[in-house]
């Protein structure tokens, strides 16, 4: 669990710096240059996420006795995301550059074409150095990957806010701000690119020869095929691949809709709420959902699995998750807008904005996301080719209803962002049920017992009690205004935490004397 620790102490340390710079920048630039900037990102991480998040996947299931073929597959698979880079980020760009946003938001701002050669270039850099990448996260060195991330968001998160700050009493400081986030991410790609460079060394794709067996009507024969990509691989990466694409317009299709249903203003809302609102989510849910990924993957995939520590772990985890979000549902939403209203202060350029009361209905969306994620974790490591294929027909179909669904509520009901919200609420139980559900399954079909009524079990007590709190504190205020309600509000959260601690505590001793035991060794 190493490996989890540097990776939560990374996203510590990355989201302190994050924090930091928007601390600065929100008090600096209006929503709309935030929403031009979230519009940026949401072009990078969509390009990204076509290209390499299947690949990511599928090289974890690598394998070859020979370790230098082994690591020449990996290789040679990690370039694949070169090549598909550039046709998707040409192909979305030509698709963009005609929308309604980009027309009157991105075109009118000066050096809009600076701004779109900086991100190409860090695309670029971004997915050469994947081969190097790939290397490192196979051999399970979350080490090094954290120092890599920490130093590259600081120097994401430095640019931008020089950039942002220098140009301040600039005659075109729109662009210039723009232009500042962009050269942000290229600084953020270079660093990566150079540190994995020095890592792993630039690897070049070369032909590997592996044995093939036919067999003909007479005698088997065996024959020595040269290619590029493992053939194995490649069968994993297709099925993932068609179910990266459903994924992606499920998690990003708010983006999506922002972009056409909303100004640019209310997209620089949800950037920021979405930023604001998800560091709980990327400090300590997205490390662990990323070593549940890779670690379940070489479980499964290994000749030896064990499979019963692989569920109890997972079963730990849905409880720890479920107590935790029943506490984010009690203080995150009592007090979620009485936080942001500090920390956005008071200008005036967010005060007029509807961002203190739809945060709240975001801080809601947190557990959906976080069950969705280690669920999906579990499933993608564990399922099979086809049933990797079955879950891309259940994610076409939800997709399809979700996003009707979203423009449903914020176009006829005039939901607005809360609708978007809802919408995304309602995304994230259908897969992270569907992904339940085989969770059950799996631990059926391999003889081992995951009770239900366990789960039911451990789960009540938390529920009623936060339930109790709530009600209680609702008699007084539903959402904390003062000092003084968010102290009393901390104070129920507190006495929660008390009974969830002393429900769980034959689980938790038992762990608690092992990380004593370990250090007193």
């Amino acid at each position: 669990m190493s490996g989890v620790s540097s990776l939560i102490l990374s996203q510590a340390l990355t989201k302190a710096f994050t924090f930091a710079s928007n601390q600065l920048l929100v008090h600096n630039i209006s929503p709309e240059i935030f929403g031009v900037a979230a519009y940026l990102d949401f072009f990078n991480g969509t390009v990204l996420f076509f290209s390499r998040e299947a690949e990511r996947m599928a090289v974890q299931r690598a394998q070859d006795p020979s370790k230098l073929r082994l690591r020449q597959k990996i290789v040679n698979f990690a370039y694949l995301p070169l090549l598909l880079g550039v046709p998707i980020a040409t192909g979305l760009y030509m698709l963009q550059r005609h929308s309604d946003l980009y027309v009157s938001a991105i075109s009118p701002l000066p050096y809009h074409t600076v701004t779109a050669a900086l991100v190409a270039l860090s695309l670029f850099l971004e997915l050469l150095s994947e081969p190097a990448y790939a290397l490192n996260q196979y051999s399970l060195n979350f080490r090094s990957r954290s120092k890599i991330e920490s130093a590259a968001v600081f120097a994401k998160c430095l640019v931008t806010l020089v950039g942002v700050v220098a140009s301040k009493k600039a005659d075109h400081f729109d662009g210039l701000a723009v232009m500042a986030f962009a050269s942000g991410q290229l600084a953020y790609s270079l660093t990566n690119f150079v540190a994995y460079s020095r890592l792993g060394g630039v690897q070049a794709p070369r032909r590997i020869e592996q044995t093939a067996t036919a067999t003909p009507t007479t005698t088997p024969t065996t024959s020595t095929v040269s290619s590029f990509l493992d053939p194995a691989i490649c069968q994993v990466w297709k099925s993932l691949f068609v179910q990266m694409i459903f994924k992606h317009l499920l998690t990003e299709g708010d983006t999506l809709l922002t972009s056409y249903l909303f100004s640019v203003a209310d997209q620089g809302i949800y950037s920021v709420i979405s930023n604001y609102g998800s560091i709980l989510a990327r400090l300590l849910f997205q490390p662990i959902e990323e070593f549940l990924r890779v670690s379940f993957t070489r479980a499964f995939a290994s000749e030896t699995k064990n499979v019963a520590a692989s569920l109890t772990l997972m079963e730990n985890l849905l409880v720890f998750y479920f107590d935790l979000s029943l506490l984010i549902v009690l203080g995150g939403y009592t007090n979620g807008a009485f936080m942001l209203r500090l920390l956005l202060g008071r200008s005036e350029k967010w005060s007029a904005s509807s961002v203190f009361d739809v945060f709240p209905q975001y801080v809601l969306y947190l557990p959906f996301m976080a069950f969705n994620g280690i669920l999906e974790a579990f499933f993608s490591s564990a399922s099979t080719q086809t049933e990797i294929s079955r879950f891309s027909y259940f994610m076409s179909f939800s997709s399809v209803s979700v996003l009707a669904l979203s423009y449903v509520l914020a176009k006829h009901f005039h939901f607005g962002l809360n609708g978007l919200i809802f919408a995304n609420m309602v995304n994230m139980t259908l897969r992270a049920g569907y992904c339940l559900n085989y969770f059950f399954r799996f631990s059926t079909k391999h003889g081992i017992s995951v009770s239900r009524q366990g789960f039911r079990s451990r789960l009540g007590l938390p529920a009623i009690t936060v339930a109790t709190a709530f009600v209680i504190q609702s008699q007084f205020f539903r959402q904390s205004s003062s000092w003084r309600q968010f102290i009393a509000s901390v104070l129920f959260c507190l006495v929660c935490l008390g009974v969830m601690l002393i429900h769980e505590r034959k689980n938790l001793l038992p762990q608690v004397k092992r990380v004593l035991g370990r250090k007193r060794d």
